[in-house]
């Protein structure tokens, strides 16, 4: 009876242990179990994989890291398309580039680009380049001689020209003071610092005007007629251009030449002389309201803005001149070697281009005046509309345009 009675003793023992068997094992699955999930949602972290437990809105690397799309990183608030914040990016927020700063393009001393078009210059013959000298800045004065016939309506286009160039509140896109404010711009480039800061205004005042309808040296004007005529126009005054304006009866010795201006110093002072290319050479200083006498073949002319061929060829050839004796009054500032004796300067850097597009023969693009059909690529004043050349634009090494 013993021995029977110990064997439950036996069997409930070793139920027992095999009841605490089981449950270890039960346990180290559980243990197992568990380390493998957290071993599975620990899986990548700080190996640069963040696929699936990614931070959103945290600029998180998709795909193992690799930029996908020419290095733009993709995902929530990542850099698509060149720094445009999408998915966890600050809605109205300024995009955002490489190194964290604002999207878009930084200018030379903070400044926005002037409105504009811009067109690579004629030829591929380098920039004109600053050689060190002066150039004209503050307060310009203006002494004026008329030298021929000039009815009111011709003197009051440059006039109202010379009056936009100051008038900031016309906020055309083409407005007349945005071309002067290019010519500002060469004062930055003549300093320590190249493109930096705010350039001095240039403030042109106009001061003694002068007209001789009787001719009272002749029709033919040559370089010692010039000499009598700007101490005729001289004011007296400092930081002077004196400006001699000739009517269409009128030769100038110097001009119809390959130039249609001439600037230069008499007794150190400032000079230009612009002629009315109507009668006298329209072929060749009339361009694009008169078909070049050389050149190609296929041109396109255009209406003149003020129904007045002469009058506008003329101002168009002013401002010209007028950018360069500002940039270069002494022939040591901003140009390049020229052919002869003429440097290549401001404007004539851009020769015969008007706007945006512009190829040989061609204007470029040019806003026509639908009341009168007139062509126009610059806003003055009370609307008055001019055609102004091209200009060097230091900032970009390239022709700014108005359109």
């Amino acid at each position: 009876m013993a021995a029977s009675s110990s064997l439950p003793v036996v069997g409930s023992r070793l139920g027992n242990r095999r009841l605490a068997a089981l449950a270890l094992c039960l346990v180290l699955l559980i243990d197992i179990t568990t380390t493998t999930l957290v071993l599975a949602s620990n899986k990548g972290r700080g190996r640069g994989a963040n696929k699936g437990a990614t931070k959103k809105g945290g600029g998180a690397h998709r795909g193992g890291g690799a930029h996908k799309g020419g290095g733009a990183h993709k995902g929530s608030g990542a850099h698509r398309g060149g720094g445009a914040q999408k998915g966890g990016g600050r809605k109205g927020s300024a995009p955002v580039t490489a190194g964290g700063k604002p999207g878009g393009v930084v200018h030379a001393g903070g400044l926005a680009p002037t409105a504009g078009g811009s067109v690579p210059a004629p030829g591929g013959g380098g920039s004109i380049t600053y050689h060190g000298g002066p150039l004209m800045t503050g307060d310009i004065n203006l002494s004026i001689l008329f030298y021929g016939q000039f009815t009111a309506e011709q003197k009051n286009v440059i006039r109202s020209f010379l009056r936009s160039l100051e008038n900031t509140e016309n906020d055309h896109v083409a407005a007349v003071h945005r071309w002067w404010d290019v010519i500002e711009s060469y004062q930055l480039f003549a300093g320590p610092n190249p493109g930096k800061g705010t350039p001095p205004r240039l403030r042109i005042k106009v001061g003694a005007q002068q007209s001789d309808d009787k001719y009272s040296i002749g029709k033919v004007i040559t370089f010692e007629f010039i000499k009598r005529l700007v101490n005729k126009a001289g004011s007296g005054k400092p930081n002077t251009i004196n400006v001699i304006f000739t009517g269409s009866q009128v030769t100038v010795h110097s001009l119809c030449r390959g130039k249609c201006y001439e600037h230069g110093l008499i007794e150190n002072r400032p000079y230009l002389v612009v002629g009315n290319p109507e009668i006298e050479c329209p072929g060749a200083c009339g361009w694009p309201f008169q078909r070049l006498d050389y050149g190609t073949p296929n041109q396109v002319t255009v209406k003149p803005p003020n129904s007045n061929m002469g009058i506008d060829a003329m101002l168009l050839n002013f401002a010209s001149g007028l950018a360069a004796t500002v940039t270069n009054p002494f022939n040591t500032g901003f140009f390049k070697p020229g052919r002869k004796s003429d440097p290549v300067e401001a404007a004539t850097a851009c020769e015969n281009i008007f706007g945006s597009g512009a190829v040989p023969g061609k204007t470029g693009k040019v806003e026509v005046d639908r009341a009168t059909g007139g062509s126009y690529n610059a806003v003055g004043e009370k609307g008055m509309k001019f055609m102004l050349p091209a200009v060097w634009n230091p900032r970009t090494s390239s022709c700014w345009t108005a359109m």
